[in-house]
Protein backbone atom coordinates (compact mmCIF):
# COMPACT_ATOMS: atom_id res chain seq x y z
CA UNK A 1 0.00 0.00 0.00
CA UNK A 2 1.42 3.50 -0.97
CA UNK A 3 0.91 6.40 0.67
CA UNK A 4 0.18 9.73 -1.43
CA UNK A 5 1.81 12.75 -0.73
CA UNK A 6 -1.20 14.61 0.76
CA UNK A 7 -2.03 11.17 2.89
CA UNK A 8 1.57 11.91 4.14
CA UNK A 9 0.57 15.60 4.73
CA UNK A 10 -2.32 14.35 6.88
CA UNK A 11 -0.63 12.19 8.72
CA UNK A 12 2.27 14.72 10.08
CA UNK A 13 -0.51 17.04 10.98
CA UNK A 14 -2.48 14.95 12.95
CA UNK A 15 0.90 13.78 14.55
CA UNK A 16 1.73 17.42 15.33
CA UNK A 17 -1.84 17.64 17.01
CA UNK A 18 -1.42 15.16 18.82
CA UNK A 19 2.32 16.33 19.98
CA UNK A 20 0.55 19.11 20.80
CA UNK A 21 -2.28 18.00 23.00
CA UNK A 22 0.44 15.98 25.07
CA UNK A 23 2.49 18.65 25.33
CA UNK A 24 -0.81 20.77 26.73
CA UNK A 25 -1.61 17.74 28.73
CA UNK A 26 2.52 17.47 30.54
CA UNK A 27 1.84 21.67 31.36
CA UNK A 28 -1.24 20.95 32.85
CA UNK A 29 -0.37 18.34 35.10
CA UNK A 30 3.41 20.23 35.82
CA UNK A 31 1.00 23.21 36.55
CA UNK A 32 -0.75 20.89 39.45
CA UNK A 33 2.72 20.49 41.14
CA UNK A 34 3.41 21.37 44.46
CA UNK A 35 7.06 22.99 44.39
CA UNK A 36 7.68 19.70 46.63
CA UNK A 37 6.61 17.42 43.77
CA UNK A 38 3.75 16.29 44.66
CA UNK A 39 0.65 16.60 42.47
CA UNK A 40 -2.21 18.51 43.98
CA UNK A 41 -5.00 16.21 44.29
CA UNK A 42 -7.97 18.41 45.25
CA UNK A 43 -7.00 17.96 48.89
CA UNK A 44 -8.07 20.91 51.10
CA UNK A 45 -6.22 22.21 53.67
CA UNK A 46 -7.73 24.10 57.17
CA UNK A 47 -4.91 24.95 59.74
CA UNK A 48 -7.62 26.08 61.91
CA UNK A 49 -9.40 23.19 61.84
CA UNK A 50 -6.93 20.96 62.84
CA UNK A 51 -6.00 23.11 65.81
CA UNK A 52 -9.33 23.03 66.95
CA UNK A 53 -9.11 19.37 66.89
CA UNK A 54 -5.74 18.87 68.84
CA UNK A 55 -8.06 20.95 71.42
CA UNK A 56 -10.57 18.20 71.64
CA UNK A 57 -10.56 14.72 73.60
CA UNK A 58 -10.34 11.35 72.16
CA UNK A 59 -13.35 10.50 70.33
CA UNK A 60 -12.56 6.65 70.40
CA UNK A 61 -14.14 5.94 74.12
CA UNK A 62 -10.96 5.79 75.39
CA UNK A 63 -11.36 8.56 77.84
CA UNK A 64 -8.13 10.09 77.21
CA UNK A 65 -8.17 14.12 77.20
CA UNK A 66 -6.60 16.80 74.57
CA UNK A 67 -4.70 17.10 73.36
CA UNK A 68 -5.18 15.06 70.38
CA UNK A 69 -4.04 14.39 66.94
CA UNK A 70 -5.91 15.44 64.08
CA UNK A 71 -6.27 11.63 62.77
CA UNK A 72 -7.28 11.86 58.44
CA UNK A 73 -9.79 9.13 57.61
CA UNK A 74 -8.19 7.47 54.63
CA UNK A 75 -11.02 4.88 53.83
CA UNK A 76 -13.90 5.93 51.20
CA UNK A 77 -17.32 7.60 51.68
CA UNK A 78 -19.14 7.23 48.73
CA UNK A 79 -22.39 9.17 49.58
CA UNK A 80 -20.13 12.07 50.57
CA UNK A 81 -18.19 11.64 47.66
CA UNK A 82 -14.95 10.65 49.11
CA UNK A 83 -12.70 8.22 47.67
CA UNK A 84 -10.01 6.22 49.65
CA UNK A 85 -6.44 8.07 49.84
CA UNK A 86 -3.34 6.24 49.93
CA UNK A 87 -0.54 6.41 51.84
CA UNK A 88 0.73 9.37 49.84
CA UNK A 89 -2.01 11.43 49.48
CA UNK A 90 -3.77 12.61 52.35
CA UNK A 91 -7.40 13.36 52.68
CA UNK A 92 -8.78 16.93 53.15
CA UNK A 93 -8.79 17.94 56.19
CA UNK A 94 -12.68 18.00 57.02
CA UNK A 95 -12.27 14.61 56.69
CA UNK A 96 -10.09 14.29 60.31
CA UNK A 97 -11.29 13.80 63.57
CA UNK A 98 -9.35 13.62 66.92
CA UNK A 99 -7.59 10.98 68.46
CA UNK A 100 -5.08 10.45 71.21
CA UNK A 101 -1.81 9.18 69.56
CA UNK A 102 -1.74 5.56 70.47
CA UNK A 103 -5.59 5.84 68.93
CA UNK A 104 -3.80 7.30 66.03
CA UNK A 105 -1.59 4.53 65.32
CA UNK A 106 -3.86 1.90 66.06
CA UNK A 107 -6.38 3.44 63.18
CA UNK A 108 -3.34 3.64 60.91
CA UNK A 109 -1.76 0.20 61.88
CA UNK A 110 -4.46 -2.17 60.69
CA UNK A 111 -7.85 -2.18 58.57
CA UNK A 112 -9.12 1.11 59.08
CA UNK A 113 -12.94 0.42 59.07
CA UNK A 114 -12.30 -2.58 61.25
CA UNK A 115 -10.58 -0.38 63.79
CA UNK A 116 -14.35 1.93 63.58
CA UNK A 117 -16.35 -0.38 63.50
CA UNK A 118 -14.69 -2.32 66.81
CA UNK A 119 -15.75 0.89 68.67
CA UNK A 120 -19.05 0.97 66.93
CA UNK A 121 -18.45 4.61 65.78
CA UNK A 122 -18.69 5.93 61.72
CA UNK A 123 -15.63 8.28 61.69
CA UNK A 124 -17.78 10.11 58.91
CA UNK A 125 -20.65 11.20 61.06
CA UNK A 126 -18.00 12.39 63.93
CA UNK A 127 -15.70 14.44 61.29
CA UNK A 128 -18.80 15.96 59.57
CA UNK A 129 -20.39 17.07 63.47
CA UNK A 130 -16.57 18.39 64.55
CA UNK A 131 -16.35 20.58 61.51
CA UNK A 132 -19.91 21.90 61.38
CA UNK A 133 -19.14 23.09 64.43
CA UNK A 134 -15.96 24.50 64.10
CA UNK A 135 -17.43 26.40 61.51
CA UNK A 136 -20.31 27.32 64.07
CA UNK A 137 -23.17 25.78 62.07
CA UNK A 138 -25.73 23.08 62.80
CA UNK A 139 -24.53 19.36 61.71
CA UNK A 140 -25.54 19.13 57.78
CA UNK A 141 -24.80 15.55 57.92
CA UNK A 142 -23.26 14.06 54.46
CA UNK A 143 -22.24 16.66 51.64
Amino acid sequence: MSITAQERIILRKAQEIKRAKNREIRLKIAAARKPGGKANRGRVKDNGFLAFLRRQPCVCGCGRPAPSDPAHIRMASPERGKSSTGMQVKPSDQYAVPLNRLCHERQHSGAEARFWSERGLDPFEIADRLYAEYQGQPNQGPA
